[in-house]
């Protein structure tokens, strides 16, 4: 009967810790993902900016940066619940903390900007326009 108790002690505490870790892990995970997405979103600016305005018709860039920007916004919205839950779990340092804090601001102004970019480029109906607007497109984290 101890041996029950002491190992499912023992799992207890293997188990516990491990969930830390993991939290972490899973906000290194979402960054990364919106590093990916913020790559291929200013790889598409960059593209359009070496092209006529009959490419980027004929290439659906317009279309394609709308998608590509709202998939970002989404992505980088599920970075910020998990940094808003890493700020609040109770083993995180003072250290961590303020680290969850600052990327959690940085990376809500990013969303804010490409939001209003998206909805600036989805408002236009003249491509010539669109593509202007894409190509002053300047996101940075």
């Amino acid at each position: 009967m101890k041996t029950i108790i002491g190992f499912a002690m023992l799992v207890g505490l293997m188990i516990c810790p491990s969930q830390r870790p993991l939290l972490a892990q899973a906000c290194q995970d979402e960054e990364e993902m919106v590093k990916t997405s913020l790559k291929d979103l200013t790889d598409l600016v960059d593209a359009v900016k070496k092209e006529n305005v009959m490419d980027f018709q004929n290439h659906y860039h317009q279309k394609s940066y709308l998608s590509k920007a709202t998939f970002l916004v989404s992505v980088v919205g599920g970075l910020l619940d998990c940094l808003e839950k890493a700020g609040h779990e109770s083993t995180a340092t003072k250290e961590q903390v303020e680290s969850y804090k600052a990327k959690h601001q940085a990376y809500a102004k990013l969303k804010s900007k490409v939001d209003q970019e998206k909805n600036a480029v989805k408002s236009t109906e003249d491509p010539k326009n669109a593509k202007a607007l894409i190509e002053k497109s300047n996101l940075s984290t």
